[in-house]
């Protein structure tokens, strides 16, 4: 369920902004099309493709991921840089041996103080149980099944074609 992520994923949220980190833990839904939003998605994008290919990809294989930022803290914050985590619905693939893409459809909960850590929930009987315990309520059904995951999957497919 947890997975510390690599010195370089740090990078990666230093290069988005050179802002602070906020305090607090209270969350905000983020809307899309939103400055903050996009930041977010980029970030969290970065941080998957990452994460996605050192957990299930030959050294060969490109990983491409798709995001919908759904929440973050604390409240507030105006700059990727102020957060200290986001909650996102991710789309992940890489291609097989066969040549077609390989998808995994995941929310997650990153945490940006100190080094980033990916949170996720555990499949099977856990699976509620995490829900419950990584996603504060922001008006998001994760158990059903995702309105956005079609151009989710269209936008997954086309970045892994290189479109």
């Amino acid at each position: 369920m947890k997975r510390p992520l690599l010195f370089l994923l740090a990078a990666a949220l230093l290069a988005m902004s050179a802002a602070g980190c906020g305090a607090g833990d209270d969350a905000m839904p983020l809307r899309p099309g939103e400055t903050l939003t996009v930041d977010a998605d980029r970030l969290v994008r970065q941080l998957m493709e990452i994460d996605f290919k050192d957990r299930t990809a030959p050294d060969a294989v490109a990983v491409t991921c798709s995001v919908r930022s759904f929440g973050a803290a604390p409240e507030g914050a105006s700059n990727v840089g102020q957060l200290t985590t986001i909650w996102a619905k991710t789309v992940c693939g890489a291609p097989g041996p066969d040549g077609m893409l390989g998808m995994s459809m995941v929310p997650v909960k990153i945490t940006l103080a100190g080094q980033p850590e990916l949170f996720m929930p555990r499949d099977g009987a856990q699976y509620s149980d995490d829900l419950a315990k990584l996603f504060p309520d922001l008006g998001v059904d994760l158990t059903a099944e995702w309105p956005e995951f079609p151009a989710m999957r269209a936008e997954l497919e086309a970045r892994a074609s290189g479109r």
